[in-house]
Order: C-alpha cells, then sequence, then structure tokens
C-alpha cells in the first residue's frame, strides 16, 4: 500500500461487500501516509456499527494508531473493540474488547472480522425467541 488514499479505497470495498444497508463514512487525507476514519455504518434490521480509525502507512502496511468499533442494536452497546491504554492489565494491551460489563483480550482487528462478527451476531438474533416482557411493580403480600 503506497497512500492512505489506498487503504480508504479498501475500506470503501469491504464495506460495499458486506451486509450493510448503508454507510456514512468520513474519510480524511492528512497526508499521503496519514488519514483518519470516522462514521456508522447501518444495517437492515436497524443495528449499526460506529467505527473510528487513525491510520499511518508505515512500509507499505496501514498501522491504527486508535481505533474503536461500537456495535449498537436495539440503542445498547452489545460490543466495543478499541485501544485505548486504559486497561493495563489485559494480556493483549492496548487491544481489548467489551462486552456488556465485561472487559476481553483481543488482538486488533479489521474492519472485515468485525463486520464478519455482526453478520454472525445478526444470524443469532434472527433464530433467537422473542424477549418476553418483565412484570414490573411489587408483589402482593397475602
Amino acid at each position: 500500500m503506497r497512500n492512505v488514499i489506498q487503504y480508504f479505497d479498501l475500506i470503501a470495498k469491504t464495506v460495499g461487500f458486506s451486509a450493510a444497508a448503508s454507510a456514512e463514512l468520513d474519510l480524511e487525507q492528512l497526508d499521503h501516509a496519514r488519514g483518519t476514519l470516522d462514521g456508522v455504518i447501518y444495517f437492515a434490521d436497524g443495528s449499526r456499527l460506529e467505527l473510528t480509525e487513525r491510520i499511518a502507512i508505515e512500509r507499505s502496511r496501514p498501522v491504527k494508531r486508535d481505533y474503536r468499533y461500537q456495535y449498537v442494536r436495539e440503542g445498547k452497546a452489545v460490543f466495543r473493540y478499541d485501544n485505548a491504554p486504559h486497561h493495563p492489565g489485559i494480556a493483549t494491551f492496548p487491544h481489548h474488547k467489551h462486552v456488556g460489563r465485561k472487559t476481553l483480550p483481543s488482538d486488533e482487528p479489521t474492519l472485515s472480522q468485525i463486520l464478519d462478527e455482526v453478520s454472525a451476531l445478526q444470524a443469532e438474533f434472527e433464530k433467537a425467541p422473542p424477549a418476553k416482557a418483565k412484570a414490573r411493580g411489587r408483589r402482593r403480600r397475602k
């Protein structure tokens, strides 16, 4: 890869070949070797993938200085991958994954891997029976 524009082209193709219904991507070239990607990828079921990458091309390879991928379904975060250095005890520091209240070790993912994970989760959600409504209020004692 010679420059960040080639990386942006790869990202656009990856999104184009995914199950995305639409995408809003802001691709900003800072110079020939550096750029930022901020955006949201929307899916037909109403879920979305929010993403941010700060990229530098080094030795013909893209290097993510910072990244965040957060998958949101029904207004709630399902998972988030990032490399913010706030969990030094994780074996893959600074790379990690948040699922609910858990923070898990994780290698740095590619956008393609994230989109595959989203597709697998969507298939699980389609197979799952609808959630039962929880009763609210207090029980009366007799």
